[in-house]
């Protein structure tokens, strides 16, 4: 990789990065970028949020003390599938202007993006931008919640900009997930003697059906309503015994204005006695005002590169910028980056190069603009 950044070349290079969970490749896809933002003058602090995961935060002119901007992503990805792939996953093959492999929606284009345009501006900055980089997203936003909580290395964010994938259309919020696990406890005993255990799947089944119809409520006019799901239902090890263990687990979604201490009573209420449960997920929605003036200013910046406007939209999964808004809760936030939603977690994913080369120019405006306004551009990109 030599400097300039080209972004579709450090796309390329990532996506040969195995980051799957337990890979242990996370660290080396982060070192990797750890050299280039070092040679671009940014000051780096690695975060393990486990023994084997790892997030870096990497800061250009951290003593500037003015408004900080934020660039927000993760690089690890879910595994592969049971499904074979056309072509190798981690090989970073581009055919017919599209990049294919694991990550290259979900969203190392994206990190790409970010980091060439973080280091491309870099000559041009002369206040404090801020690039967080995380793993474990897919199993939680592991990785952003253990960095949020080191505040230091928020300050100063007065904007953030995470670079999911959202068909490079900027998007101003997303549900929040609450994942719950129910669990039932018996006692075992052969199943041609029934009478001597107690069945844990018992209890579960009629607590699962009137669970079934809930749904957690609210209404909030871009992110729709509440919804749940029971995604799980395991019981028993084998069939001719009574099970003295059963658990459910449910998905919930949720939009501003809902409580989560509410719904899990409410959750405790319907499953009924000799129900224990627990959360596995507690991420709450993001929203961020459309009429927020920085907002305003993307907006008008991304009518100007296409020709037209964007609507006001959000998507339903939940990203790493619920991390950060537990730090920065009143701080507006984007979600904007290449690559549909679509792709993600797909067999044979994909990712257009046009976009990845667009969002490498939004950001660039996005950090022009930001850095002008405040007074600490030091010159024309």
């Amino acid at each position: 990789m030599t400097l300039p950044c080209n972004s579709i070349e450090l796309a390329q290079r990532l996506v040969q990065f195995n980051t799957i969970a337990g890979s242990g490749g996370e660290r080396q896809l982060l070192d990797f970028l750890a050299g280039l933002l070092a040679e671009a003058s940014y000051s780096l602090t690695f975060d393990s949020y486990e023994p084997d995961g790892w997030s870096l935060c990497a800061r250009l002119n951290p003593e500037a003390g003015r408004p900080a901007l934020c660039l927000a992503g993760h690089v690890d990805t879910v595994p592969l599938g049971q499904e074979e792939w056309q072509m190798d996953p981690f090989s970073g093959l581009i055919r017919g202007g599209t990049l294919y492999g694991r990550g290259s929606c979900d969203m190392k284009s994206g990190v790409a993006a970010m980091v060439c345009a973080a280091i491309n501006m870099a000559p041009s900055i002369g206040g404090e931008l801020v690039l967080q980089i995380y793993g474990g997203e897919e199993r939680g936003c592991l990785g952003s919640f253990h960095l949020a909580r080191r505040r230091t290395l928020l300050n100063n964010v007065q904007a953030v900009v995470v670079g999911e994938p959202t068909g490079a259309m900027p998007l101003v919020g997303h549900k929040g997930a609450l994942w719950l696990t129910l669990t039932a406890r018996g006692k075992t005993a052969h199943a041609s003697m029934p009478e001597m255990g107690t069945s844990a799947l018992a209890t579960m089944l009629p607590a699962a059906y009137r669970l079934l119809n809930y749904k957690p409520g609210g209404e909030h006019h871009y992110l729709g309503t509440g919804t749940c799901v029971l995604s799980t239902l395991h019981s028993g090890l084998n069939s001719n015994s009574v099970p003295d263990l059963a658990s459910l687990t449910l998905d919930i979604r949720t939009v501003p204005g809902l409580d989560h201490e509410s719904i899990c009573k409410d959750i405790a209420a319907l499953a009924g006695p000799g129900i224990s449960i627990s959360k596995t997920l507690d991420i709450q929605p993001v929203w961020t005002d459309p009429s927020n003036p920085w907002v305003q200013q993307v907006l008008s910046s991304y009518a100007k590169m296409v020709g037209h406007p964007a609507p006001i939209a959000s998507v339903q999964f939940f990203t790493d910028a619920a991390a950060l808004r537990t730090t920065l809760p009143d701080v507006p936030v984007l979600i904007f980056g290449p690559g549909s939603s679509s792709q993600a977690h797909k067999v044979n994913e994909a990712c257009p190069t046009e976009q990845i080369v667009f969002m490498e120019q939004m950001y660039r405006h996005i950090i022009k603009d930001w850095y002008k306004n405040n007074g600490t551009l030091k010159s024309a990109d």
